[in-house]
């Protein structure tokens, strides 16, 4: 009876905590009674478990795009009680503070309400208020992404760019300016170092950790330095051992934002606009000012429209091969000649002959 009894008492505690664990899940009086505020976290958490983020900062990074948008107007609500008009309110305060934020917000908010709904926080009969089709009506603007592309700009445009750029002498444009010249993503720019640098070779290799992809899938990178961007770095190095940092592009030992790029492109959109010229924007994209990640499109076209090999420009932008079966069991070529030779005519092709 003894053994008997002990079984019981055993059987009972794992129903109970199956019973708890999917009370929670279905939503029990604790969470029913969290704020949006109180919420939030939570859904980042159980979000994050589902996506491999490669961004370290990618907790803190939403956690901030509550606090300061959405917080402010729902905090204090719960997430049955989020209407149309409140999240119209959040999208204008976002908008009110910073011009490139609002689609994060209304994306975060979407993905919040999907979790909630999933937790019975929602109620699944009613239409989310984050529906493209009422947010917009309320905003009077049209929110979705054409095709989802960066806007870029044209690549006829570039050496007027570049001619604008060279005559800022800030470091955020020094880091646009070198992914440019590389056709590198602005993750990898942002993290470059010294160390990363063969000046011998007239290379950067930049590690798997510093490479956009999913978790544990990111490779290393060997991108072949034109003169242009050589003569940059070169520029760059006395000021870096003056601040004492390991990182190529920082004035502070921090990394930069892509917003200090994006405000170097708008300045020279400016610029080139009260010269009496078109400026720099992505006609296919509602003529929105082109963003960083829109200049390796223009690198892409550029070598399309000049007859260059496709497969060498992929591996330019680190691509991986969809020829290739067998994910590079076999080819092991880095083809770091022919990209030596495209990267440096389309450095030449940004610094017109007056510039350089």
């Amino acid at each position: 009876m003894p053994l008997f009894s002990s079984f019981l008492k055993s059987a009972f505690k794992t129903l109970t905590f199956k019973t708890r664990t999917t009370n929670f899940a279905r939503g029990d009086k604790t969470i029913t009674t969290m704020s949006v505020k109180e919420l939030w976290p939570l859904w980042i958490r159980e979000y994050k478990k589902l996506r491999a983020w490669t961004d370290k900062q990618a907790f803190q990074r939403r956690l901030s795009l509550g606090e300061k948008y959405i917080f402010p107007i729902i905090g204090s609500f719960r997430p049955n009680q989020i209407t149309t008009d409140d999240v119209v309110a959040c999208l204008k305060l976002s908008i009110a503070n910073t011009t490139q934020t609002h689609w994060k917000v209304l994306v975060s908010l979407s993905q919040f309400l999907r979790w909630c709904n999933a937790n019975h926080l929602y109620d699944t009969d009613k239409k989310l208020p984050t529906d493209l089709e009422l947010v917009e009506p309320y905003l009077g603007m049209q929110l979705h992404k054409e095709g989802g592309h960066h806007p870029a700009i044209d690549w006829r445009d570039v050496p007027q760019f570049v001619s604008l750029l060279v005559q800022e002498t800030s470091i955020s444009s020094k880091a646009l300016l070198f992914v440019i010249l590389t056709a590198s993503r602005f993750q990898s720019v942002s993290n470059a170092q010294w160390n990363e640098i063969n000046l011998a070779q007239s290379e950067w290799h930049i590690p798997a950790t510093h490479m956009k992809g999913k978790q544990g899938h990111s490779r290393p990178h060997d991108v072949p330095l034109s003169n242009q961007a050589l003569d940059l770095l070169h520029s760059l190095r006395d000021f870096s051992k003056l601040n004492g940092s390991e990182l190529i592009f920082t004035t502070s030992g921090r990394q930069l934002s892509s917003t200090a790029l994006r405000k170097v492109i708008r300045k020279m959109d400016k610029q080139a606009i009260n010269q009496g010229l078109p400026g720099f924007r992505d006609s296919s994209q509602r003529n929105r000012i082109a963003v960083t990640h829109g200049f390796r499109a223009a690198f892409t076209t550029w070598a399309q429209e000049t007859g260059a090999d496709m497969t060498v420009v992929e591996y330019c932008l680190a691509h991986r091969d969809s020829a290739d079966k067998h994910n590079g069991a076999y080819r092991r070529g880095r083809l770091i000649h022919q990209r030596r030779e495209l990267l440096q005519l389309w450095a030449n092709y940004c610094f017109p002959a007056k510039a350089t």
